[in-house]
Order: C-alpha cells, then sequence, then structure tokens
C-alpha cells in the first residue's frame, strides 16, 4: 500500500505532504481545499496517462488543435503555471519510492513536400505541444509523450532498457452518478459466476423490497438496469433514486476483482442518505480487505465521516483534513483513528 505523499505543482498544490495513509483514507476540509485534487494525485502515480481522463470528469474535454491544447494542459499545474514541472512521489510499503514527473514541452515540427526533393527547403510549422511524462520507481523508468495529432489524442511511449514500473490498476467513482457500460459488464459477470449475494446484502439497506441484484436488459436498442422489488414488474433502477444507483456502483467497483487495487471515490455521500452510511462504509471495508484494495475517498459530510468512525474497524482508517491559510498554501493534518473518536466524541470541527 501507498504510505506517503507529496504533491508539487499539480492543481493547487505548490508543495503538500501527506503522511500515514492507511487502508482507508478519508480526505475532508473545507470547498476547494484540493480534496478531490489529492485522491486526483493518488490515482496519476499509480497511472501515469489518466491525467485527460481525470479532467473530463470535472466537465472538461480535451481539445483536438494545437492552438487550444497547452491551455487545456496548463490546467493541471498550479496557478495555470508550466514553468515548473509537476511531480508526484509516493511511498509504498512493498515497492518503495514512486514518482511521477510531467512537463510541457514545445517539439520543432518540420515537412517536406511531396513534389519536391530532400535537398529543398524544408517547411517549418509552429511547433508541436507536447506533455512528456515520465514515471520512475527503483530505477525502472516509463515514459511517454502525449500530443494532439490529427484532431486526435495520441500517446507515444518511449521503450527503455530495463523493465517497466510495477504496474498499478485504479477504479475510479466520480462525485456524479455514471452508470455505464463498465457498470454493466461487471454486474453481468458478477451474475453469471453467482456473486452477488454481497451486493444484494447492501442494496437492502437502501432498498428493503429488493430479492435480488439489478439485472442488465435491453429495452429499445439501449441497455439498462431493472430492479425486482416484488411488484410484478422489473422496475428501472433510475426510477428509484440515485442513492440506490450510487450504492451500486460503489459496490460493484469494490467486488470487482481483477487488478484494481487502488479505488478513488470523490464526494462518497452524494446521494446516500446518512442512516445508510454505515453499511456503505462496512462494505468498503470488508471488499477492501477481501481483494487487498486501498481505499481513497473525500467528503463534505460530518454524517459521513461519524460512519466511517464507527463502521471500520482498527487501524485501518486515517483521516486527512486539508486546511487553506491565508497565503492560499495548503497543509494536511492526519487525524489516526484514536484521533478522529476523541474529536468526533468533544464535538471539534474536523471537517
Amino acid at each position: 500500500m501507498f504510505t506517503e505523499l507529496r504533491i508539487r505543482n499539480f492543481r493547487l498544490f505548490e508543495d503538500l505532504t501527506i503522511k500515514g495513509l492507511r487502508r482507508i483514507n478519508l480526505f475532508v476540509g473545507k470547498n476547494n481545499s484540493g480534496k478531490s485534487a489529492a485522491v486526483e494525485a493518488v490515482a496519476l502515480v499509480a497511472v501515469p496517462y489518466v491525467q485527460f481522463q481525470l479532467n473530463l470528469m470535472r466537465g472538461m474535454k480535451v481539445p483536438t488543435d494545437q492552438s487550444a491544447f497547452e491551455g487545456y494542459l496548463r490546467s493541471f499545474f498550479r496557478d495555470l503555471n508550466a514553468d515548473r514541472e509537476i511531480e508526484i512521489t509516493a511511498k509504498h510499503s512493498e515497492f518503495g519510492s514512486r514518482t511521477y514527473k510531467a512537463h510541457i514541452r514545445h517539439v520543432p515540427v518540420a515537412s517536406v513536400p511531396a513534389d519536391r526533393s530532400i535537398t529543398d527547403l524544408i517547411d517549418t510549422t509552429p511547433s508541436q505541444v507536447v506533455l512528456a511524462i515520465h514515471l520512475e520507481e527503483q530505477g525502472r523508468r516509463l515514459q511517454h509523450q502525449i500530443f494532439v495529432d490529427d484532431n486526435r489524442l495520441a500517446v507515444a511511449e518511449q521503450k527503455e532498457s530495463t523493465p517497466p514500473p510495477h504496474p498499478f490498476f485504479v477504479a475510479y467513482v466520480r462525485a456524479n452518478l455514471d452508470l455505464n457500460k463498465v457498470v454493466f459488464d461487471n454486474l453481468s459477470k458478477l451474475r453469471k459466476e453467482k456473486r452477488t449475494g454481497f451486493i444484494v446484502d447492501v442494496l437492502r439497506q437502501i432498498e428493503p423490497r429488493l430479492t435480488d441484484a439489478p439485472e442488465v436488459l435491453v429495452e429499445h436498442g439501449v441497455p439498462n438496469l431493472f430492479c425486482d422489488i416484488g411488484i410484478g414488474k422489473l422496475v428501472p433502477l433510475g426510477l428509484m433514486g440515485q442513492g440506490l444507483a450510487r450504492v451500486l456502483r460503489l459496490v460493484l467497483m469494490m467486488e470487482s476483482t481483477g487488478q484494481q487495487n487502488i479505488a478513488v471515490i470523490d464526494e462518497i455521500e452524494n446521494g446516500i442518505h446518512h442512516e445508510s452510511m454505515f453499511d456503505v462504509w462496512r462494505a468498503i471495508s470488508e471488499a477492501a480487505h477481501r481483494y487487498d484494495k486501498q481505499v481513497f475517498v473525500t467528503t463534505h459530510s460530518y454524517e459521513c465521516l461519524r460512519s466511517a468512525n464507527d463502521a471500520i474497524d482498527g487501524q485501518d482508517l486515517a483521516v486527512h483534513r486539508l486546511e487553506v491559510d491565508d497565503d492560499r498554501a495548503i497543509r494536511c493534518v492526519t487525524l489516526g483513528p484514536d484521533a478522529v473518536d476523541g474529536a468526533i466524541s468533544n464535538g471539534f470541527e474536523i471537517r
């Protein structure tokens, strides 16, 4: 598992160190304190080419022309300033130190018309904007260059003589509801393997009438999820409230055995009633142990924080509070289980 994280020049962070990472890590703090950016940094150092998916989750599509691409890339850098590179370093209990670096490059581009000799003057076009990415772990390196080519996003991987760093796999649940093909495929796979009992147990905490796990059916050529609640007809999941769909998405992510050894959940409380949070946290904790996952979560909810403290046993939980000072510098205060329990018991504000 990751035990420590240092983030430099990424999003809101000039230089932030987060220590004491545990199996389940809950990030709290005021709006715009960097909670989502902190868990994005975890995803980046684990899987170095996911930054464009991260922006897409924030509603930012990748521009496919050179003139807008550099401005888009600057969104990853603190204050949009790309003079300094992004550097994220994570310490791992098994694989040691792992460092992600990224900077913007301008690569000269030249072309020769087909009807001219190579000895003729070469036409020089404006330089191409490239995001250069470097990942290193114990002497093992992986390098990528990402750029726009023919109105499409392209990735060029530079081969190294040494083996690549250890692969990590990240499952990411964004703040907004996203029931998609991945959800349909995972649910269908679990139903075929008859491994939906755990899902049903958790979902019944939200909807007690549920008789089985939701089923993927095609209606008018479009796949959708339907639930049996004992009324003689299957009911579309979308009619049963965001909470049930949100919990299904979370549990499916945790139940995906695969190699998704890191789970990231942004604003976990969205659509879930606070009385159900204890069962959600308990399900996440059980699945994290069962499949050896490390979990990174953000929340605004005090009830969510309290439920996590009640539901998660032993030394698995760490709460990381991000604080912004008057100079916009951000620091992290990490609380272990005993500190969280004491703060909640005494009514201290730790969100």
